[in-house]
Protein backbone atom coordinates (compact mmCIF):
# COMPACT_ATOMS: atom_id res chain seq x y z
CA UNK A 1 0.00 0.00 0.00
CA UNK A 2 1.47 3.36 -1.25
CA UNK A 3 2.06 6.37 0.90
CA UNK A 4 0.36 9.74 -0.65
CA UNK A 5 0.66 12.93 -0.22
CA UNK A 6 -1.72 15.15 1.72
CA UNK A 7 -3.55 17.89 -0.75
CA UNK A 8 -6.28 20.08 -0.56
CA UNK A 9 -9.51 19.29 -1.78
CA UNK A 10 -11.65 22.09 -2.58
CA UNK A 11 -14.79 23.48 -4.90
CA UNK A 12 -13.74 25.59 -8.27
CA UNK A 13 -15.45 28.95 -7.39
CA UNK A 14 -16.17 28.33 -3.93
CA UNK A 15 -14.57 30.24 -0.85
CA UNK A 16 -14.96 33.19 0.77
CA UNK A 17 -15.01 35.64 -2.05
CA UNK A 18 -16.66 38.80 -0.54
CA UNK A 19 -15.03 40.07 2.61
CA UNK A 20 -18.22 39.41 4.50
CA UNK A 21 -18.29 35.50 3.59
CA UNK A 22 -16.66 33.19 5.93
CA UNK A 23 -14.35 30.01 4.67
CA UNK A 24 -15.89 27.33 5.51
CA UNK A 25 -12.43 24.70 6.75
CA UNK A 26 -13.62 20.61 7.06
CA UNK A 27 -12.03 17.84 8.55
CA UNK A 28 -12.31 14.39 8.69
CA UNK A 29 -13.02 12.58 12.04
CA UNK A 30 -9.15 11.53 13.19
CA UNK A 31 -6.43 13.80 14.70
CA UNK A 32 -4.50 14.17 11.78
CA UNK A 33 -7.10 15.73 9.93
CA UNK A 34 -8.05 17.58 12.44
CA UNK A 35 -4.47 19.31 13.07
CA UNK A 36 -4.02 19.50 8.94
CA UNK A 37 -7.84 21.47 8.77
CA UNK A 38 -6.59 23.69 11.83
CA UNK A 39 -3.24 24.79 9.94
CA UNK A 40 -4.94 25.55 6.70
CA UNK A 41 -7.40 27.45 9.34
CA UNK A 42 -4.42 29.53 10.63
CA UNK A 43 -2.92 30.00 6.92
CA UNK A 44 -6.05 31.58 5.96
CA UNK A 45 -7.14 33.59 9.08
CA UNK A 46 -4.64 36.74 8.23
CA UNK A 47 -6.47 36.37 4.56
CA UNK A 48 -9.58 36.04 5.74
CA UNK A 49 -12.90 35.15 7.95
CA UNK A 50 -12.32 31.63 8.78
CA UNK A 51 -14.09 28.31 10.43
CA UNK A 52 -13.09 25.62 10.88
CA UNK A 53 -15.80 22.38 10.98
CA UNK A 54 -13.72 19.92 12.91
CA UNK A 55 -14.66 15.98 12.75
CA UNK A 56 -17.35 16.19 10.00
CA UNK A 57 -16.59 12.19 9.46
CA UNK A 58 -15.30 9.74 6.70
CA UNK A 59 -14.26 10.65 3.48
CA UNK A 60 -18.11 10.51 1.93
CA UNK A 61 -19.34 12.89 4.38
CA UNK A 62 -17.11 15.49 4.09
CA UNK A 63 -16.44 14.93 0.24
CA UNK A 64 -20.90 15.47 0.41
CA UNK A 65 -20.21 18.71 2.28
CA UNK A 66 -17.59 19.84 0.00
CA UNK A 67 -20.02 19.73 -2.73
CA UNK A 68 -23.02 20.98 -1.37
CA UNK A 69 -21.65 23.92 -0.93
CA UNK A 70 -20.77 23.76 3.34
CA UNK A 71 -17.72 23.26 3.56
CA UNK A 72 -14.71 25.31 0.65
CA UNK A 73 -11.67 23.29 1.56
CA UNK A 74 -10.61 19.90 3.64
CA UNK A 75 -6.88 18.70 3.89
CA UNK A 76 -7.34 14.80 1.51
CA UNK A 77 -4.92 12.66 1.08
CA UNK A 78 -4.21 11.87 -2.99
CA UNK A 79 -4.18 8.09 -2.52
CA UNK A 80 -7.94 8.95 -1.37
CA UNK A 81 -9.00 10.85 -4.15
CA UNK A 82 -7.39 8.26 -6.90
CA UNK A 83 -8.55 5.12 -5.46
CA UNK A 84 -11.65 5.80 -3.16
CA UNK A 85 -12.88 9.48 -4.94
CA UNK A 86 -12.14 8.93 -8.43
CA UNK A 87 -11.96 4.95 -8.09
CA UNK A 88 -8.67 4.23 -10.55
CA UNK A 89 -7.11 1.12 -10.68
CA UNK A 90 -4.00 2.13 -10.76
CA UNK A 91 -2.16 5.08 -8.94
CA UNK A 92 -2.98 8.77 -11.62
CA UNK A 93 -0.72 11.27 -11.81
CA UNK A 94 -1.26 15.22 -9.56
CA UNK A 95 -2.17 16.42 -13.21
CA UNK A 96 -4.33 13.78 -14.18
CA UNK A 97 -6.23 13.99 -10.68
CA UNK A 98 -6.97 17.82 -11.57
CA UNK A 99 -8.78 17.03 -14.97
CA UNK A 100 -10.80 14.55 -13.88
CA UNK A 101 -12.06 16.50 -10.91
CA UNK A 102 -12.22 20.10 -13.29
CA UNK A 103 -15.65 18.56 -14.92
CA UNK A 104 -17.09 17.63 -10.85
CA UNK A 105 -16.38 21.61 -10.05
CA UNK A 106 -13.39 20.48 -7.85
CA UNK A 107 -10.22 21.13 -7.73
CA UNK A 108 -6.85 20.19 -5.76
CA UNK A 109 -4.11 22.48 -4.64
CA UNK A 110 -1.05 21.98 -4.04
CA UNK A 111 0.96 18.74 -1.77
CA UNK A 112 1.36 19.66 1.18
CA UNK A 113 5.15 18.06 2.03
CA UNK A 114 4.98 14.77 3.35
CA UNK A 115 3.07 11.20 2.58
CA UNK A 116 0.70 8.80 5.22
CA UNK A 117 1.71 5.37 4.67
CA UNK A 118 -0.41 3.13 6.43
CA UNK A 119 1.64 0.43 9.12
CA UNK A 120 0.35 -1.63 11.05
CA UNK A 121 0.84 -2.08 14.76
CA UNK A 122 1.04 -4.91 16.80
CA UNK A 123 2.30 -5.89 20.60
CA UNK A 124 5.91 -6.73 20.94
CA UNK A 125 5.08 -10.56 21.98
CA UNK A 126 3.27 -11.33 19.39
CA UNK A 127 4.87 -14.37 18.35
CA UNK A 128 8.00 -13.15 16.31
CA UNK A 129 5.76 -11.48 13.27
CA UNK A 130 7.84 -9.41 10.94
CA UNK A 131 5.92 -9.80 8.21
CA UNK A 132 2.56 -9.94 6.69
CA UNK A 133 3.13 -13.80 5.20
CA UNK A 134 4.25 -14.48 9.22
CA UNK A 135 1.05 -12.62 10.33
CA UNK A 136 -0.98 -14.65 7.66
CA UNK A 137 -0.05 -17.64 9.42
CA UNK A 138 -1.97 -16.17 12.82
CA UNK A 139 -5.31 -16.81 12.26
CA UNK A 140 -6.22 -16.75 16.15
CA UNK A 141 -5.07 -12.99 15.97
CA UNK A 142 -7.73 -10.12 16.18
CA UNK A 143 -7.48 -6.97 13.81
CA UNK A 144 -9.23 -3.48 15.03
CA UNK A 145 -9.86 -1.48 12.32
CA UNK A 146 -12.19 1.23 11.08
CA UNK A 147 -14.83 1.23 9.35
CA UNK A 148 -13.54 3.40 6.17
CA UNK A 149 -10.56 0.68 6.35
CA UNK A 150 -12.16 -1.85 6.17
CA UNK A 151 -14.04 -0.55 2.86
CA UNK A 152 -11.11 1.23 1.05
CA UNK A 153 -9.56 -0.54 -2.06
CA UNK A 154 -6.55 0.34 -0.06
CA UNK A 155 -7.10 -0.59 2.87
CA UNK A 156 -8.12 -4.35 4.18
CA UNK A 157 -8.95 -5.25 0.49
CA UNK A 158 -5.56 -4.28 -0.45
CA UNK A 159 -4.01 -5.78 2.99
CA UNK A 160 -6.43 -9.32 2.34
CA UNK A 161 -4.98 -9.24 -1.30
CA UNK A 162 -1.41 -9.36 -0.19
Amino acid sequence: MAGWFVVLLFCIGGGAAASDEVLQVGSKRFTESYILGEIVAQTAAPHAKVAHRQGLGNTAIVLAALQAGNIDVYPEYMGTIDLEILKHKKPATLAAIRRELAPLGLGVAVPLGFNNTYALAIRGDAKGIATLSDLARHPELRFGLSHEFIGRADGWTGLAQR
